[in-house]
């Protein structure tokens, strides 16, 4: 993916886009061949790349007892940036995404698990986004807030690769 681009993977359930997402970042190991990422090894220099790197999985899993913002803090905790920095981004994205970040995340329903997932990926204004099917879960009218703020993150300079099963996207 091109620096400043936006790319997407389209392909049905089971075609591989998760997998190969995972491979990226180096959640997974390749059986062959090699990923780069910023033009270095993905898997030899992993920790360092993915501090450039926000990542939405298609699946998410959190602590459920913390509330949102608490769980967006400590998020934010593992990236260099400053906390009234991360805590400003939050509430902002929050507030385009009408997301209560006061909630227990065990009391969220799927949607507004996946908009926490959004700013968590965010949070650190990252030079590449993943999203792997971002939109599941999202009302229209979130998708297309979601979909505004992805434009402005891509005007800033980020690169973004989005996987989804539906090809409108």
């Amino acid at each position: 993916v091109p620096t400043g681009s936006f790319a997407a993977v389209i392909g049905p359930n089971g075609a591989g886009k998760s997998t190969t997402i995972r491979t990226i970042l180096g959640l997974l190991r390749p059986n062959g061949g090699s990923v780069f990422l910023f033009g270095q090894n993905a898997i030899k220099n992993g920790p360092s790349l993915r501090q450039k790197v926000g990542y939405l999985p298609s699946e998410i899993f959190y602590y459920d007892n913390l509330t949102a913002k608490e769980l967006l803090i400590y998020s934010a905790s593992f990236y260099k940036i400053n906390k009234k920095v991360a805590e400003a981004k939050i509430k902002s994205l929050a507030d385009r995404l009408q997301l209560d970040i006061d909630k227990k995340i065990d009391s969220l329903s799927f949607g507004n698990k996946k908009k926490v997932g959004v700013i968590q990926a965010l949070i650190h204004s990252p030079d590449l986004i993943i999203l792997d099917e971002p939109t599941s879960g999202l009302d229209p009218l979130m998708q297309q807030q979601f979909y505004d703020i992805l434009l402005e993150e891509n005007d800033r300079g980020a690169s973004i690769l989005l996987s989804s099963h539906n090809l409108p996207e």
